[in-house]
C-alpha cells in the first residue's frame, strides 16, 4: 500500500511540473517577442551585413592596385641587337586621395551602425504596438463577457418581473436583444483577438509551426503614471540614429567629394625589372611614372560635380529627417498628455461613479422604482465608459512607445 501511495505521488509530481513547463513554454512576453523578431527580423540582418560591406571598403580605399607583372623582347624577328626584360609594375594612388577615401569609409561604417540602431528601434517600436494591440483585444473581450453577463442578469430581473406582473413582455424582449447583441459583440471581439496575435506572430517572424491557440500573454495593460517633459523629447531628438546616421552620411560625401577633388594630382607609378642586352639578366632597372589629368574636363571634373551633386543630395534627406522626427516627436509628446489627463479624469470621476449609477439602477430596477429604459442607459454609461478607459489606455501605450524612439531608456514592457 505503501509504495502504490508513493508511486501515485510521484506520477502526481511528474504531471504537476509538465504542466507547469509547458505553461512556461506556452508563454510569450513582451520580452520574448522581442528576442525572437530581433533572431528573425531581416531588415536587422540586412544592417548587421552592411556594416561588414562597409569595412570592406578600407583596403581598396588605399588606392593601391594590384601589380603587374610583365614580360618585354625585341629582336625576335632575326636582329643582331636582341633585348628582353621582365619586371614588375605597381600603380597607387596619390597620398592624399587615399586619406579622404579611408575617411569616407569610417562615415559610412559608422552611418550604418547608427541604421542598425534606427532599425532596432523601429523593431522595438512595431514588436510592442503589435503587443499593445493584443493586449487592449484581450482586455476588450474581458470587457464584452462582463458586459454579455450584466445583459443576462438583466434579462432574468425583467423575466422574473414579468412573472411577478410587475413588467411587460416588452421589457423581456428588449433585455433579450440586448443580451444577442453583447453576445455578437464577443463573437466579432475573438475575431479581432485572433488577428492581433498573427499580426504579433508576423511581426515578429514566429515559426508557423510554433503558432499555437494555446499560448498565453501574461503582459497586460496598467496605467502608470510617467512624467515626460517636452524639452527633454526634442532636446534629444539630434541624438536620434537617423538623424546622427543621416549627418555621418553628409560627411561621408563631403569626403568623397573632397578624395575626388584629390584626384587633379597624378597617380604614381613603380616600375622594377632585370634586363637582359644577350648575355643573361645582369642589369636591373627602375622606372617612376606619373599620370597627368590632363583630360580633367571629361572625367575628374565630371567625378567632382556627381560627389558634389550626391553630398546635396544627403543635405537634403538630412533635412527631410529633421522636420519629420521633429514632428512624429511633437504629435507623440502631444497625444501622450492628453491621453494621460483624459485616465486621470477618468480614475477620479468616471469609474467610480459610473459603478455606484450602475448598481443604483440596477437597485431601483429590480425593485420597481425605475424603468428598462434608465437601466439600459445606466449599464451603456458604465460600459462605454470602461471600454473608452481601456481605449484610452492603449493610445496612452502607442504614444510612449513612440516616445521611447526619442528617449535614452523604454519606459513600458520593460519587465
Amino acid at each position: 500500500m505503501d509504495y502504490l501511495q508513493r508511486s501515485v505521488l510521484l506520477l502526481c509530481c511528474l504531471l504537476f511540473f509538465t504542466s507547469q513547463l509547458q505553461a512556461q513554454e506556452n508563454n510569450i512576453s513582451v520580452r520574448e517577442a522581442l528576442e525572437i523578431a530581433f533572431q528573425n527580423n531581416p531588415e536587422l540582418n540586412r544592417a548587421i551585413d552592411q556594416i561588414e560591406i562597409e569595412k570592406s571598403y578600407r583596403g581598396a580605399a588605399l588606392g593601391i592596385d594590384s601589380p603587374e607583372l610583365y614580360y618585354f623582347k625585341e629582336g625576335i624577328d632575326g636582329d643582331i641587337f636582341s633585348e628582353q626584360r621582365w619586371g614588375v609594375s605597381q600603380s597607387i594612388s596619390f597620398p592624399l586621395t587615399g586619406y579622404y577615401q579611408r575617411k569616407k569609409v569610417s562615415a559610412n561604417v559608422d552611418a550604418s551602425r547608427m541604421q542598425l540602431r534606427a532599425v532596432e528601434n523601429n523593431i522595438r517600436a512595431t514588436v510592442k504596438l503589435a503587443y499593445t494591440e493584443l493586449a487592449y483585444a484581450i482586455k476588450k473581450i474581458e470587457l464584452i463577457k462582463r458586459e454579455v453577463e450584466l445583459a443576462e442578469e438583466l434579462r432574468q430581473t425583467a423575466e422574473a418581473r414579468l412573472e411577478a406582473g410587475e413588467s411587460t413582455e416588452l421589457d423581456l424582449i428588449q433585455a433579450e436583444i440586448q443580451l444577442t447583441q453583447s453576445q455578437n459583440a464577443l463573437t466579432e471581439a475573438e475575431k479581432l483577438k485572433n488577428d492581433a496575435r498573427y499580426a504579433l506572430f508576423s511581426v515578429i517572424g514566429l515559426d508557423p509551426d510554433e503558432q499555437m491557440y494555446g499560448i498565453t500573454y501574461p503582459d497586460t495593460l496598467s496605467y502608470v503614471q510617467v512624467e515626460i517633459n517636452q524639452d527633454e523629447v526634442l532636446g534629444r531628438i539630434n541624438q536620434h540614429p537617423e538623424i546622427l546616421s543621416g549627418e555621418l552620411m553628409v560627411e561621408g560625401f563631403e569626403r568623397e567629394v573632397k578624395a575626388v577633388k584629390s584626384e587633379y594630382l597624378p597617380s604614381l607609378r613603380f616600375d622594377y625589372y632585370q634586363q637582359d642586352f644577350g648575355n643573361g639578366y645582369d642589369f636591373n632597372g627602375f622606372e617612376v611614372g606619373v599620370s597627368i589629368p590632363l583630360w580633367f574636363g571629361l572625367n575628374e571634373g565630371q567625378k567632382v560635380q556627381r560627389a558634389r551633386a550626391a553630398r546635396s543630395q544627403a543635405e537634403w534627406m538630412l533635412q527631410e529627417k529633421n522636420l519629420t522626427i521633429k514632428e512624429r516627436a511633437e504629435k507623440a509628446w502631444h497625444g501622450y498628455e492628453a491621453n494621460r489627463r483624459k485616465i486621470e479624469s477618468h480614475l477620479e470621476v468616471i469609474e467610480s461613479r459610473s459603478a455606484t449609477l450602475l448598481e443604483l439602477t440596477r437597485e431601483g430596477y429590480r425593485m420597481g422604482e425605475l424603468d428598462l429604459l434608465r437601466l439600459l442607459e445606466a449599464q451603456r454609461t458604465y460600459l462605454e465608459g470602461q471600454q473608452m478607459f481601456y481605449q484610452t489606455l492603449k493610445n496612452y501605450y502607442v504614444q510612449l512607445i513612440e516616445l521611447e524612439r526619442y528617449l535614452p531608456n523604454e519606459i513600458v514592457f520593460t519587465d
